[in-house]
């Protein structure tokens, strides 16, 4: 295209800036030789050869520009994070905890204040919310960013992180299954969740459900997955935490085990005390930003009834309160919402 000055504009090449990200760069043509006119111009750059020129240095810039963005920007927000991967922790105003990590072999990442962390198997989104939830017992308002800068899949290893003896990377065998990669992590924990493991297919960036409990109790080996060079094993622990208070022996958080119900819940604190007023026991619950009383239990018709429909089950981060005088659930609930250890604990 001739401009208003006789000079000929058009994109002659794309420059990459040795400071930062890929850029293109416009130059102008020289101005017409005497003796040429415009029309002779035109029909050296047609608008067909202008357009093809235009679309090749579209297509170039896109490449670039693709080529430098971080993984936010070419992958979906659920990209699973796993071993290798590099990704930068910024925290709004926290200068000096700002960092790039990289996500170890057992698919943990060390930060100050906060120690270690399982990141594998989570968004970058996740990975931000937990650091945002940790921080919160030493900052008000904390305000995480995670950018992924670098992926890293090495197809001759699988890995084992979370709750195995031994979690990290081994070589992988051809033919290799869950099973066979578990013992060479030196088997499961106590703690291991069976029901709530996951194979991590970083190639695929899929994920797919373990039914460690079906493979191992049951022997079923259709639950015995063929493992593909840079498969994560993902065995998260098994989290059953209950806060027991009030009238009992020992108060304190007890980590229960899966099926665990108020009882048991009961037992593990050493009982009640003879000023317990059984009929009144209170299971309290998070539900969003609210504590609330789900559940209002006699452990009279549980003890002397047999009554198991009042037994009912207690989940992670539960309150069990039971009360030895006359009191209002509203006022237990004030206080339960504003009890640091809660927080602490919990996470919340």
């Amino acid at each position: 295209m001739v401009n208003g000055n006789g000079n000929v504009g058009m994109w002659e090449w794309l420059k990459v800036s040795p400071a930062g990200p890929y850029r293109a760069s416009r130059c102008a043509g020289s101005k017409h030789r005497r003796g040429r006119g415009v029309a002779q111009v035109k029909r050296e750059w047609t608008p067909k050869t202008v357009q093809v020129t235009m679309a090749v240095a579209k297509v170039m810039i896109l490449v670039l520009v693709l080529g430098s963005l971080p993984i936010q920007a070419q992958s979906s927000a659920d990209y699973v994070l796993g071993p290798g991967d590099i990704v930068d922790i910024a925290v709004l105003g926290q200068g000096d905890l700002n960092r790039s990590v990289t996500i170890r072999p057992d698919g943990k990442i060390s930060l100050p204040l906060i120690g270690e962390v399982l990141a594998t198997g989570l968004s970058p989104a996740q990975l931000a919310e937990q650091l945002t939830t940790a921080l919160k017992v030493y900052l008000k308002e904390p305000v995480v960013t995670i950018t992924v800068t670098q992926t890293r899949v090495s197809e001759a290893l699988v890995y084992l992180v979370g709750e195995v003896r031994s979690p990290g990377s081994f070589e992988m065998r051809k033919g290799w299954t869950v099973m066979e990669a578990i013992v060479q992590a030196g088997g499961l924990t106590d703690k291991a969740s069976l029901k709530k493991s996951s194979l991590i297919r970083r190639v695929a960036n899929q994920t797919i459900p373990l039914d460690l409990d079906r493979l191992i109790k049951k022997g079923d080996q259709a639950a015995n997955v063929v493992l593909q060079g840079g498969d994560v094993i993902l065995v998260p622990e098994f989290l059953n935490r209950v806060l027991v208070m009030g009238s009992v022996r020992t108060t304190g958080a007890f980590d229960l085990k899966e099926g665990a119900r108020v009882l048991d819940a009961i037992v593990a604190a050493g009982g009640t005390t003879e000023k317990a007023k059984l009929g009144s026991v209170g299971l309290t619950r998070q539900v969003g930003d609210t504590r609330v009383l789900v559940a209002t239990i006699d452990l009279n018709k549980i003890m002397k009834q047999g009554d198991q429909a009042q037994n009912v089950l207690v989940q992670h981060a539960d309150v069990l309160f039971i009360p030895e005088a006359r009191f209002r659930w509203q006022d237990i609930l004030s206080y339960l919402s504003g009890v640091t250890i809660i927080r602490t604990l919990f996470g919340f």
